[in-house]
């Protein structure tokens, strides 16, 4: 309801100025492509126990992300409202599969040794964003122009909202101990800020557009939790929320 409002609203100034339309182009749309990278992936949750786990004969796990960058496209509406003041909103698609190494180790005391085992896990965490975006347009020279940009919006899940990986380690004392990673989404609606600067350059009645900007989100919407099974054992060993801010450069062309 929110972004349906969004887009009458955007309509209306439209109605309202359609007289001036016929002197200049108030309304553009477009489409584009983009290539993003993870900036926050401390908190990617690539979580790691501290040694005393180690030194107390603990079960111990690692989880690193060996994959931070993914690509995207979007499909936008612009409308100069007034002189150098534009909104617009989005229906941007971002397609991220990354991919982490899980280690696990335990201590076996029949071997008298810790043994380790590392599992690949591919995830995806495809989205839907729509900002509503606010913009302000200085012309650098009669072709070029320079843009800032601030939005709020929503990102919308469109992956699985949970899954797992199970690992065993090859030890007759630990047979029965199954080291369990499991994938929680929080939030199938989240909200997010959009930061943005971009560069048009016009070719008669057309124009294309470098984009970098920065979409943070305030709340964690994932989560990574790690298991230790077995028997007579169901235990959680860490809970870590994460969430997934990053800076995109995209492309995108206007007519």
């Amino acid at each position: 309801m929110l972004f349906a409002m969004c887009f009458i609203s955007i309509g209306l100034f439209a109605q309202v100025s359609r007289s001036k339309i016929k002197e200049t182009q108030n309304n553009h749309f477009g489409f584009g492509y983009l290539y993003a990278v993870d900036l926050n992936n401390h908190k990617n949750n690539t979580f790691e126990y501290n040694d005393s786990f180690l030194s107390h004969n603990l079960p111990y796990a690692k989880l690193e992300l060996s994959s931070s960058t993914f690509w995207g496209c979007y499909f936008e509406y612009q409308y100069d409202f007034y002189e150098r003041f534009s909104a617009s909103t989005r229906l941007k698609f971002t397609f991220r599969n990354n991919t982490y190494d899980f280690n696990y180790s335990d201590f076996s005391t029949m071997n008298g040794k810790r043994l380790s085992s590392t599992n690949e896990y591919d995830l995806s965490l495809n989205s839907l964003e729509i900002p509503l975006i606010l913009n302000y347009t200085i012309p650098m020279s009669e072709n070029i122009s320079w843009i800032a940009s601030l939005g709020v919006g929503l990102n919308f899940n469109l992956s699985q909202t949970d899954s797992s990986i199970d690992g065993k380690l090859n030890a007759l004392d630990l047979t029965n101990k199954i080291y369990h990673l499991d994938f929680q989404v929080l939030n199938d609606i989240s909200p997010f800020i959009y930061i943005g600067t971009a560069f048009d350059f016009n070719c008669n009645k057309h124009k294309f557009r470098t984009t970098i900007s920065y979409t943070l989100y305030p709340k964690d919407n994932y989560r990574f939790n790690h298991y230790v099974k077995g028997d007579d054992m169901n235990f959680l060993l860490f809970s870590s929320p994460f969430s997934k801010n990053y800076l995109e450069i995209s492309l995108g062309f206007f007519w």
